[in-house]
């Protein structure tokens, strides 16, 4: 029950950011509006290397209008000219529970891979070393039950559905709303070693 009452209270809030009174201007932002915000990147803190083109970018508008220092701290973390040199490990970005995580690894065979998704945060991923590929999918395509596990804020999905093929090196990052279910860590044609800076910024 514990579990259940933990995640109600996350997609409320949630959905408080998509519904509530305070996103009139979101609302009244139509696709053109929104795409032309993006485009100018202001918010981008004069990152060198750029979002993928799979980003929700209205998800991301609306998220960004409620919490921008978030988004703030994010960037500036990413703006570490020596990204590629961080040692691993957790870096704590706030006392929000914002933190940023650096791992290295090795890419997997598709087969070794599973979907995940998560609920608390929204994931920014990015290669600092090496390449991989990343499927995509959204959440509404998944048919099969997963159980969440609430301490990692993590759900994978064991599906054979194929989902978008996106590259991932270090000339761009990408972002993981609750809604994106993503398989990362994927071989381009062998596998290599790759060095990753997630961040972890919360949804409420």
């Amino acid at each position: 029950m514990k579990k259940i009452m933990q995640y109600l209270f996350v997609f409320v809030g949630f959905a408080t950011l998509s519904c509530g009174s305070k996103t009139s201007k979101t609302e009244k932002r139509n696709d053109e509006q929104i795409n032309e915000w993006f485009k100018q990147s202001v918010w981008n803190q004069g990152l060198v290397f750029k979002p993928d083109e799979s980003i929700n970018k209205r998800l991301f508008f609306q998220h960004h209008e409620k919490k921008p220092d978030r988004w703030k701290k994010a960037f500036d973390f990413l703006n570490n000219k020596n990204l590629s040199e961080l040692p691993e490990g957790r870096y704590e970005l706030s006392d929000e529970g914002m933190y940023a995580t650096v791992s290295t690894y090795e890419t997997k065979e598709p087969e070794d891979a599973r979907y995940e998704a998560h609920r608390k945060y929204i994931d920014i991923q990015y290669v600092a070393e090496g390449e991989e590929y990343m499927e995509i999918l959204p959440l509404d395509q998944m048919k099969e039950k997963a159980l969440y596990d609430s301490d990692k804020d993590i759900i994978f999905y064991n599906t054979v559905t194929k989902g978008e093929l996106r590259y991932a090196d270090k000339r761009h990052y990408f972002v993981f709303f609750p809604e994106d279910v993503h398989k990362p860590c994927l071989k381009i044609k062998t596998q290599s070693t790759v060095k990753k800076i997630v961040v972890k910024v919360p949804i409420i």
